[in-house]
């Protein structure tokens, strides 16, 4: 029997429609010939689309049936859908999938795969050039039954998925920690017996929900391995996104990157392929770029954790994580006071417009979460569209977050100036007087701060209880120039609770 196919350019219905007219010609003529013929005429296309059909009947009850499809070279992922008439219609297909060289699983009517992740309990995987198979299997066909089923492939050269998860579609601040790590490179926990063992993935993710993070970037080193993992614990964690990440190890320097699942090359040197390419090779694929732990020391207690290179374009660097948990607490050495924002100030002293986010960098699972050590520990605080990877990343890349020190529980604080919040630019011609609101709760003994330029404001204006919550505002007299303003909130020891990314004046002058 012959299966019409048709493979078509996304949003081109002429092409369809010509397209499914030569396939059902050479279909009469040459059966399955069609598949390479078609393909080949629209092989240089960003993407296509494969529809094959079929028709359901009893005779074919407990029999499956292979339809082929080809696939051209340079493909990096496939999204397959199975529409059928379904069990209450009385007919019940399966779909199994077959590349040129193996078999790749069976069990869903919609899956993806990719080289480095896909839908359980499909094999992620090369796509490799050729003749693919679906195996369509008739479970169930009723008596009497008839019908036609469809099978929709797309076929992408890009590797990153198209369309992504909404956890929540509501606008809002939300809660996650951006540096996390598993065992699938160095994070160690107990094992049942009380064994030092590498963690298993579950274990970090459960410790996240348990800080009720509304986002969670898993950012192993050097590796795509966590990207499957995450793919398959997605589906039960509903309320936590999981953001695709990596903490890039160079020999010089860590660098987390959010928003790929492609390859980055952690090969780093001073000449040929450098920090600033590795940057551009991030943001190729959409993704960001943050500086980690950049105030690590040089003496072998972390080799190469501090950042070294020194032909670093900042201007390239979309994040600096300015507050890192895992040593804020003295995990292995005393961080310098303020931990990485005297680093991040530099760049804003230089014009540039790096977000400041906080990371855990847990490597235990929460287990030392006692300890005030581990996942959620400090806590970014990202205002975006809706909860969604590229909506967090929007937040963040806006700058739209402050870091909350002491984690999720911690204690928020919003900086605006009328209509602006943290991360947007305001004008301000010299002489005019500019009001910054400061909003947050009351906490015994804490300090609200105004800094300008780093430089805190003097006599701020004590705050005033509402039913909001403390509030603080004051004017500022602007002298035309350039300025950054953010803000903190202190503890009785001068300790940070709360920071926020920076206003920016006159930025754009």
């Amino acid at each position: 029997m012959c299966f019409f196919q048709h493979l078509r350019r996304p949003s081109t219905s002429l092409r369809v429609l010509s397209l499914s007219v030569f396939g059902l010609l050479f279909c009469l003529l040459s059966g399955e010939a069609v598949v390479a013929q078609v393909a080949a005429e629209i092989a240089s296309a960003d993407g296509l689309d494969v529809v094959l059909h079929g028709v359901i009947t009893p005779e074919k009850l407990g029999k499956h049936e292979m339809l082929s499809f080809a696939v051209p070279a340079g493909i990096e992922r496939m999204n397959v859908e199975l529409i059928s008439p379904g069990f209450q219609k009385g007919m019940y297909l399966t779909a199994g999938l077959f590349d040129p060289q193996r078999y790749r699983g069976e069990g869903r009517s919609v899956f993806t795969l990719s080289t480095v992740d896909a839908t359980g309990p499909y094999l992620p995987g090369p796509i490799v050039p050729g003749t693919w198979q679906i195996a369509i299997g008739y479970n169930y066909v009723a008596p009497q039954a008839k019908g036609e089923f469809t099978v929709k492939i797309h076929l992408s050269r890009q590797l990153d998925p198209e369309k992504y998860r909404v956890l929540n579609a509501k606008a809002g601040w939300y809660k996650g920690d951006l540096h996390s790590h598993t065992g699938l490179t160095d994070a160690m926990c107990k094992s049942q017996s009380g064994a030092n063992v590498p963690c298993p993935p579950s274990k970090l993710l459960d410790a996240a929900a348990s800080q009720k993070l509304d986002f969670l970037a898993v950012t192993d080193h050097n590796t795509p391995a966590t990207f499957n993992e995450l793919m398959q614990s997605q589906l039960y964690y509903d309320r936590m996104l999981l953001i695709a990440g990596e903490e890039i190890t160079t020999v010089k320097g860590h660098a987390n990157v959010w928003g790929t699942e492609g390859f980055l090359d952690y090969r780093v040197a001073d000449t040929g392929f450098t920090a600033n390419d590795l940057f551009d090779q991030a943001h190729r694929l959409h993704a960001l770029v943050s500086i980690n732990h950049s105030y690590w020391p040089y003496d072998g207690r972390c080799p190469g954790c501090g950042w070294g290179w020194t032909n670093t374009d900042f201007s390239k660097v979309d994040a600096i994580e300015i507050i890192n948990g895992y040593h804020e607490r003295g995990s292995w050495f005393t961080p310098p006071p303020g931990n990485g924002v005297p680093f991040w100030e530099q760049q804003l002293a230089k014009g540039l417009r790096p977000t400041g986010v906080g990371g855990g960098d847990e490597h235990r699972a929460g287990e030392q979460l006692a300890l005030h050590d581990g996942v959620g520990l400090p806590t970014t605080v990202v205002y975006a569209r809706e909860l969604s990877q590229p909506a967090i990343l929007e937040g963040i890349k806006a700058g739209h977050a402050f870091v909350q020190v002491t984690g999720p529980e911690g204690t928020p604080l919003y900086l605006t100036s009328g209509d602006a919040m943290m991360g947007d630019q305001i004008i301000a011609e010299a002489g005019k007087r500019v009001g910054f609101k400061l909003a947050t709760q009351a906490v015994a003994g804490a300090k609200l701060r105004l800094l300008v330029d780093g430089v805190a404001v003097d006599r701020l204006p004590e705050p005033k209880a509402d039913a909001t919550g403390l509030n603080c505002e004051y004017e500022w007299p602007s002298d035309g120039k350039r300025h950054w303003v953010r803000a903190e909130l202190v503890d009785t020891k001068g300790e940070l609770i709360t920071l926020t990314n920076p206003i920016y004046v006159n930025w754009g002058k």
